[in-house]
């Protein structure tokens, strides 16, 4: 028989729940069939879950924060993991926030159509109230948002002409898309 296998994580740890089982690393539900009540529980290597999470960490930037801490819940020493999250809290306090929605997008928080639009927050819009409220209702609602839709391809297609263009514009007015070090306003 088959063991049951997470289709978005790869992970085989589950609780069930009424008629779901849930992965205990991304939290994805999955409705349990009858066939899948037929297969039988096997024994798991952690170990082969802690080295698929690390390759997503690599794979998907974005989500490595939350992998890491997956990690540390199998593996509280997991040297590796604890730099990817110290380094993540570092980005973070360093940054006065992330343009989240771009670096969905984008794949990277260092990259030249951020840095420009990073650029544009700073420079422009915090100079005004308007802008500073903006930038908070911002903050407020892409991280949900981009935590819930960021790693699917509909979101990215659906925000990525946007973002070029409003970066192809910015650039065209003088903003530069150069290495950028957020300022903190």
């Amino acid at each position: 028989m088959m063991a049951f296998t997470c289709k978005s994580c790869g992970s085989n740890d589950f609780r069930e729940e009424g008629n779901y089982r849930i992965c205990n690393y991304c939290g994805t539900k999955h409705i349990i069939t009858v066939e899948d009540r037929q297969i039988s529980p096997i024994a798991v290597d952690l170990q082969d879950d802690v080295s698929r999470l690390l390759a997503k960490c690599i794979a998907e930037p974005a989500r490595a924060k939350k992998y890491a801490q997956r990690i540390l819940e199998i593996d509280p020493n997991n040297v590796e993991a604890r730099r990817i999250l110290a380094a993540s809290m570092q980005k973070n306090q360093s940054s006065g926030g992330g343009c989240y929605v771009a670096t969905a997008v984008y794949g990277s928080y260092d990259c030249p159509q951020v840095w420009t639009l990073r650029r544009y927050r700073d420079d422009v819009l915090a100079k005004s109230w308007y802008g500073r409220a903006f930038i908070r209702t911002y903050y407020a609602v892409s991280p949900v948002l981009v935590s819930w839709f960021g790693e699917t391809e509909w979101f990215r297609s659906m925000w990525k002409p946007t973002l070029d263009q409003m970066v192809k514009c910015m650039n065209e007015k003088g903003v530069e898309g150069s290495p950028y070090q957020d300022i903190n306003w």
